[in-house]
């Protein structure tokens, strides 16, 4: 979660804020402040975030498919694409429900003010939900391909997808409390890439079916990824979550 999100926070907004001519104010867990020179460069960063977790997630993809074959990579691969492609989903989804965010076209929203923004944000909705739902349905084909089906296969499921929700969501939680701003960036930002943004795999967990067989799939506890993950988060609460600011 802290890697994917620097991702679409500093791969996405900022760089876009710096090559745009634009002054980057504050980096937070889940958020940036850029200065932007002119609407279309403002448009640009807001739009950079969900940009570059659409691609991302596309290679990742790719890369799952095409050559990851170890149990532990594969389940990796997984996360990774999945979870950026439910990123980008979530907020065309989010900012069409709500009206701000990234792709809020709204006047306080991330590419706002736009002409009919009511036009915009249904178009968005429909779009978030047509491509959730494509990616709900994705993740549970995949996730059959590399564990099967069958009730043999349920629990290994849950653990597999509300494991990983449950974690990520608390991770975000904590990144984001200590952030100067106020609750309206977790709502915001961390609603959007994590809470509700990952929620299809809330679906993907209960997708056991009745019939179909298991397959091989073992994937043994790492001691060496718990640390990493509990310091990858730490770090990322205690440098991001408090904001930093530049000039």
């Amino acid at each position: 979660m802290p890697t994917l999100t620097m991702v679409h926070e500093i791969g996405g907004h900022a760089m876009t804020c710096l090559a745009t001519g634009g002054q980057l104010v504050d980096l937070g867990a889940f958020y940036i402040n850029c200065d932007s020179d002119g609407v279309v460069a403002r448009r640009l960063v807001a739009l950079s975030g969900v940009a570059i977790d659409a691609l991302l997630g596309g290679v990742a993809f790719i890369v799952w498919r095409t050559f990851l074959q170890r149990d532990l990579p594969r389940l990796i691969g997984w996360y990774v694409w999945l979870s950026l492609c439910f990123s980008a989903a979530g907020y065309f989804l989010f900012s069409g429900v709500s009206g701000i965010g990234d792709l809020g076209p709204d006047a306080n929203g991330g590419i706002g003010p736009l002409a009919y923004p009511l036009a915009w944000r249904a178009a968005f909705t429909a779009f978030g939900v047509a491509a959730y739902v494509f990616l709900v349905k994705s993740g549970i084909r995949t996730l059959n391909g590399m564990i099967g089906q069958g009730l043999q296969t349920k629990q290994a499921r849950r653990t597999i997808a509300h494991g990983f929700y449950a974690v990520l969501c608390v991770a975000a939680v904590a990144a984001s409390l200590p952030n100067p701003v106020g609750l309206f960036v977790t709502l915001a930002s961390a609603t959007a890439a994590s809470f509700g943004g990952k929620a299809g795999l809330i679906s993907i967990g209960y997708a056991t079916r009745v019939q179909g067989e298991p397959q091989s799939f073992e994937v043994d506890r790492s001691w060496l990824i718990f640390a990493l993950g509990l310091i990858a988060s730490a770090a990322f609460a205690l440098v991001l979550g408090p904001t930093v600011r530049f000039g």
